[in-house]
């Protein structure tokens, strides 16, 4: 992992997994609004976010 410039400043890896992990829940929202997934959660915000960090420690550790 190394870090990224930008502007001369030092951004950490994790900030870029952050934003990739962002796009990746967007579109995973999308899809589980459009099959009716979240009637079946009891706190569908608590699942977005639980599959946030998730989507974020996976790229972590693969790339």
């Amino acid at each position: 992992m190394s870090e990224f410039i930008v502007d001369g400043l030092l951004i950490s890896p994790l900030v870029r997994y952050a934003l990739i992990a962002a796009l990746i829940a967007l579109i995973l929202r999308w899809y589980l609004v459009r099959l009716h997934f979240y009637r079946w959660l009891w706190h569908p915000l608590l699942a977005e976010a639980a599959a946030y960090i998730c989507l974020v420690a996976f790229l972590n550790l693969v790339f």
